[in-house]
């Protein structure tokens, strides 16, 4: 039971979720409320197999609905966990920090409420993902691009902007496009950004971020302070060309001067660069060549000789950069010239090309005799995949990934991870834009992987001049338990050694809120004062980000 002294706990009173569950049927529709057995169901599997138990699943089709939901959990003392689609996939998925939560599943709603055309603003609910959104600016003939991830048109909009997710189109950074928000908070109370609330109705979307005040938008993101019901979002208009870049790096020991080199673009050419993607040899053999298992040794992996081997064989150099540039043909012109002259003397080769340029290669390269084209065809279909991401259209390009050592081959199209039994975590730290600084990572990385049984398969991508955020994909066997204990052995020692060296990452799964949530920190002891004061029962996403319900995790971990 929760109680209003602050004490939390994770364990509904069975009597008061039978109560609970028969009200929500009253309120919503028996339709919308699901017992513990079909929540499992649903949403018990994730790339990992550790369970979390589920009490329920609410599935509200309409936003007034969710104030009437809040108040009844408040009142039977029970935990809500909201989610937009569930696919967060190697992050948790829709899998709740602590167990006997309440699922609040905001998939149907799908309302693009507004579109303000003049300022590029959109108004939706979380139930809209990057498919939803493209069909309606093509529906609509508008010339904007929608803000993708390589998690695929299946993923919510506002789910991954409240995680500060990013991209590769010009507006990288998705929680920093958002201007204003409506939730629904704690006690069932509607809250909305300040400068949207005393604006007049029908007035525009609140056009600046910060509002005035304290920014508690913010509270919002990687937090537990409400449900977001709508968000506002600045999307970046389609510019008149865009055109990818391609480098080769071809030793590893030329990294640290390609790395100073993407700083130079970045500071110099600015906003007309989009996300700078730097993959080690291991990431691009798993995104592009058939995992060989009879290769791997007895700890599960290849070694990083068979990686090197594999690599040559393929062709496939040390590292390999993608980039993308926007703007007018005159401003893409320019931008690549300075691309080029500061790229070039570090890197075996690059490359341009824009939408034109990738089509005319596809239909070249299907002339050509199957012996001189063995694996070009599929290369510069993942070429023509990644252009489309850099121009706002969301496909299932990156997502085969997941399934390389699963031993499932991905279906062709409709790709869930988590429902297809693929085992991955994502261990995501943000690295310094330094030399030096990423050569003391790789190390690392690279060391503990070797100890843990899992291929090094970085990606370096800037969101900044300043910083790259760092991908390492752990990939295993999930109906193989000792690939699983050893990847979630693995990724504790690389957030551990990770953390030594000064490298956080930027979000984790539902599973290690334990490790980013520290007592000993004010910040932490600060967030837990606010939300004890809004939340005192403890209703909205217990033990995420948040000191409530870390003790109940850190102890199942233990037990486990």
């Amino acid at each position: 039971m929760h109680s209003d002294s602050g004490v939390c706990s994770s364990v509904a009173d069975c009597g008061s979720l039978d109560a609970a569950i028969f009200e929500w049927r009253l309120a919503l529709g028996e339709h919308a409320v699901q017992d513990g057995h079909a929540a499992m169901l649903r949403f018990g599997m994730d790339t990992c197999s550790q369970l979390r138990q589920i009490d329920a699943v609410i599935t509200p089709d309409r936003q007034e609905q969710l104030s009437v939901l809040v108040k009844i959990a408040r009142y039977h003392e029970i935990t809500l966990y909201p989610i937009s689609t569930g696919h967060n996939w190697g992050y948790g998925s829709a899998k709740p920090a602590v167990d006997h939560c309440v699922i609040v599943d905001l998939a149907k709603l799908k309302r693009i409420i507004t579109m303000d055309v003049e300022l590029g603003l959109i108004t939706i609910e979380p139930g809209v993902t990057q498919a939803d959104l493209r069909a309606y600016l093509d529906q609509h003939k508008l010339p904007f691009l929608v803000p993708v991830t390589g998690a695929g048109p299946s993923c919510s909009l506002i789910g991954n902007a409240l995680e500060r997710g990013y991209g590769v189109t010009p507006v990288a950074d998705h929680f920093q496009a958002v201007t204003s928000l409506e939730a629904i908070l704690p006690n069932g109370e509607l809250y909305r950004s300040p400068l949207t609330a005393t604006s007049k109705a029908g007035a525009p979307s609140q056009v600046f971020k910060w509002g005035i005040g304290p920014y508690l938008d913010g509270l919002f993101a990687q937090g537990n302070f409400g449900i977001v019901t709508q968000m506002t979002i600045a999307l970046a208009r389609r510019p008149q060309q865009v055109k990818a870049f391609y480098f080769w790096v071809e030793h590893d020991a030329d990294l640290e001067r390609v790395v100073v080199a993407v700083r130079e673009v970045l500071q110099i050419v600015g906003s007309n660069v989009g996300g700078i993607n730097l993959m080690s040899s291991a990431r691009v053999l798993a995104m592009s060549v058939p995992y060989p298992e009879e290769l791997a040794e007895e700890n599960a992996a290849l070694s990083a000789a068979t990686i090197d081997a594999l690599a040559k064989q393929h062709g496939i150099t040390a590292w390999t950069g993608v980039g993308s540039v926007y703007g007018s043909r005159e401003h893409v012109k320019a931008s690549c010239a300075v691309i080029r002259r500061l790229l070039a003397p570090h890197v075996k080769r690059i490359m341009f090309a824009d939408r034109g340029r990738v089509q005319l290669l596809q239909k070249l390269v299907r002339l050509l005799p199957a012996k001189f084209s063995a694996n070009l065809p599929a290369m510069i279909d993942k070429m023509a995949g990644g252009l489309d991401l850099m121009e706002g259209i969301p496909n299932e390009i990156a997502l085969p990934l997941a399934y390389w050592k699963s031993g499932v081959t991905p279906p062709s199209s409709k790709l869930d991870p988590a429902r297809d039994a693929c085992g991955l975590l994502w261990y995501a730290p943000i690295i310094p834009m330094r030399a030096q600084a990423v050569r003391d990572y790789l190390t690392m990385v690279r060391s503990e992987c070797a100890r843990f049984g899992i291929e090094p398969a970085v990606t370096l991508t800037s969101l900044s001049e300043r910083g790259f955020d760092s991908t390492l994909p752990i990939l295993f066997k999930r109906d193989h338990s000792c690939q699983e204990a050893r990847a979630l052995q693995g990724y504790r020692a690389l957030f551990a050694a990770g953390k030594a060296l000064g490298f956080v990452p930027y979000r984790v799964a539902s599973q290690f809120m334990d490790l980013v949530v520290d007592a000993e920190q004010t910040c932490w002891r600060m967030a837990q004062t606010m939300q004890q004061s809004i939340d005192p029962g403890g209703v909205m996403a217990n033990g995420r980000y948040s000191l409530c319900g870390v003790k109940e995790q850190r102890a199942t971990e233990n037990k486990d």
